[in-house]
């Protein structure tokens, strides 16, 4: 009996005896169990397979964090954005009510042929809106009142009073003021 390496002679013999045969996951071929030639073969086929199944490379790793970051920013720029529109409806929410406070006024006030409000009513005022207030940052608004009575009728004398209110309020953003203004308006008959 041998000890040592078999010789290609020797490898061709064992190889063409009645071996045992498998199929390994590597190649789909049949292979013959326990011989030299074929473990130096099933190695190099080991060594090719790990070269093709490596990590990411570098152009793929920074095409994603850009990817990422693209979209992280864009989540972030939304954020932002929604603060801001809900802090515009807030304020809008504010003025409306402010003006819808000074239209109450006008509704009662008292119109018959013996005497008539709404001359008594302010046709300008300046109003805190009803919004949270930390510190200083306390927002005034401008209500506008014009009233104008209009006749509806002529065979039967009939006015309507016609009351319109204007609320100027003004919403800071970026260093910038912008100016807003919502309007009410409605028509009250005489008592």
């Amino acid at each position: 009996m041998r000890i040592g390496p078999l010789t290609d002679v020797q490898a061709q013999r064992a190889s063409s005896r009645s071996l045992p045969f498998m199929y390994t996951k590597i190649m789909a071929r049949p292979t013959a169990v326990n011989t030299a030639a074929d473990s130096k073969c099933n190695d190099a086929r080991v060594k090719r397979s790990r070269r093709g199944v490596r990590a990411f490379t570098l152009a793929e790793v920074v095409m994603c964090i850009a990817i990422v970051a693209l979209m992280f920013g864009g989540i972030i720029a939304a954020y932002i954005q929604g603060a801001y529109r809900a802090e515009w409806a807030g304020y809008n929410l504010a003025a409306q009510s402010l003006a819808m406070q000074q239209l109450e006024q006008a509704k009662t006030a008292v119109w018959d042929n013996s005497h008539d409000e709404f001359t008594n009513l302010l046709l300008q005022t300046s109003a805190v809106l009803d919004l949270p207030i930390n510190g200083a940052n306390v927002v005034y608004a401008t209500n506008y009142v014009l009233v104008t009575t209009n006749q509806v009728s002529s065979s039967p004398d009939i006015f309507v009073k016609f009351v319109k209110v204007d609320t100027v309020w003004p919403y800071v953003r970026k260093d910038s003021v912008l100016y807003y203004t919502n309007t009410v308006a409605d028509y009250f008959a005489p008592d």
